[in-house]
């Protein structure tokens, strides 16, 4: 693989004390958080051959809004062990890609994590960040959070 996209769900809301943790979804500003990432990606043009998605409510929730801007044909999975992943459990999910570039979207602390042993940098990623990483190279190329 050439390329990761590696991007922590949207902010999720903490409303409802009765819901599993994996069951939360987004909250408002989530919402917007993930309308403009896909406006981000489009306008972008990010070339993404593969998606992995955490089963959880709020990835699911992040990844359906951000595809109502970005146009996107590719392959969906959802896989739930992302969800509470180690890094190791991360990096074999990717290795089994035969895509040139794959979109990754988490959860902290495995995709701040992650992100560290793949670039050797310490990268804080509150909800919504985006860390783009030449695998070829194990450098950070793009490392933003557009609103």
């Amino acid at each position: 693989m050439k390329k990761l996209y590696l991007l922590r769900h949207a902010k999720s809301s903490w409303s409802n004390p009765a819901l599993r943790d994996y069951d939360r979804p987004l909250n408002d500003r989530g919402r917007r958080q993930a309308r403009a990432m896909g406006e981000f990606f489009q306008e972008n043009a990010f070339e993404i051959d593969g998606i992995f998605c955490s089963g959880a409510q709020r990835t699911r929730e992040t990844l359906d809004l951000l595809l109502e801007s970005y146009d996107y044909r590719g392959e969906i999975e959802y896989k739930d062990e992302i969800y509470a992943a180690s890094v190791s459990t991360l990096k074999d999910l990717i290795r089994q890609v035969n895509f040139d570039s794959l979109l990754l979207i988490g959860h902290n602390p495995e995709i701040e994590a992650l992100a560290e042993d793949l670039t050797g940098q310490l990268l804080i990623m509150p909800t919504c960040m985006l860390a783009v990483i030449d695998m070829e190279e194990g450098k950070l190329e793009i490392f933003t959070r557009p609103e």
